[in-house]
């Protein structure tokens, strides 16, 4: 990613209470932002000032190793902006939904971050929040899921989705409802689960791959898991029963890289956007078949 704004926007500031409580919330309109927030995105927006779908203020917030600037993600019709203050003014970045390669939601209890990943040297960035404000965060991801262009060429269904949902977990299950836009239609599904028990995790030094589901659409490509190990260290003192939402955004060319056939540990196959972006997704050696027989009916092989 290039020109990334990397922000953590934990709420507004409450009235008469004197410290940061941890909420981001929706306005109207660039007018009722902080005067240099409004400035910085009046500017960005240009002649866009009517097309604004969602605007997101976070004002600043500071704990113990952990602070974030007062900051604003806001959506038009075509691009995301995001604007976060400093010390001497304000940093801007933003890039249209069409460059959108890979987005990501993290979702740990009460920490969560919604991180987009360009081609073509476009922005990026990555926006922390308390999970309080999911729902506010959630909606801008789908606005820009909505936005994206459905694939050339649309898949065939391929496998039984009713079979593949009554053997999720009821976290699997909510989660796949609540991470898939309202009318989007879900042509294929598979799903695996976490064969590594945590004390063996423990002793041998090597976290076990995430249980998850995949989800096919016309438009991108879902998958679901549990957080790994690294995210969990990174989110220190919460919860691990978390999850992470990861959208592979199909009106780009896509190429898969599939592992050297393997009896036990987990593999990882990738998708290719671009030479520095795409998606590294891991599975226990022993279920990977039906993930890759899927992903290799839908995508091209990459170049060796």
């Amino acid at each position: 990613m290039t020109d990334v704004a990397r922000v953590s926007a934990f709420g507004r500031q409450a009235a008469n209470v004197g410290r940061a409580l941890p909420f981001s919330e929706s306005v109207g309109s660039p007018d009722e932002l902080p005067a240099p927030l409004a400035a910085a995105l009046k500017q960005a927006l240009g002649d866009e000032a009517e097309a604004v779908q969602l605007i997101i203020l976070s004002p600043p917030f500071a704990t113990v190793g952990q602070s974030s600037p007062e900051n604003v993600f806001a959506l038009t019709s075509t691009r995301w902006i995001l604007v976060a203050k400093t010390a001497t003014g304000t940093v801007t970045s933003t890039a249209p939904f069409t460059a959108a390669a890979v987005i990501e939601l993290t979702m740990i209890l009460l920490g969560g971050q919604l991180r987009i990943e360009s081609v073509g040297g476009a922005a990026g960035c990555a926006v922390g929040f308390n999970m309080v404000s999911i729902e506010l965060f959630r909606e801008a991801l789908f606005i820009m899921l909505v936005g994206a262009r459905p694939a050339a060429t649309n898949p065939m269904r391929g496998g039984n989705i009713e079979a593949e949902l009554s053997v999720l977990s009821f976290k699997f299950r909510t989660a796949l409802q609540e991470q898939t836009p309202s009318g989007v239609a879900l042509r294929d599904v598979r799903s695996w689960t976490s064969e590594v028990s945590p004390l063996a995790r423990l002793l041998f030094m090597k976290p076990a791959a995430p249980a998850g589901v995949l989800a096919v659409t016309d438009c991108y490509l879902g998958v679901i898991t549990d957080p790994p190990a690294g995210k969990e260290k990174q989110h220190k003192g919460k919860s691990p029963h978390g999850k992470i939402a990861t959208y592979v955004l199909r009106q780009h060319p896509l190429a898969l890289h599939l592992p050297q056939p393997q009896r036990r540990g987990d593999s990882t196959l990738r998708i290719a956007i671009e030479s520095d972006v795409g998606f590294a997704l891991s599975v226990p050696a022993r279920q990977i078949g039906g993930i890759a027989g899927l992903l290799s009916a839908l995508l091209p092989p990459a170049a060796a």
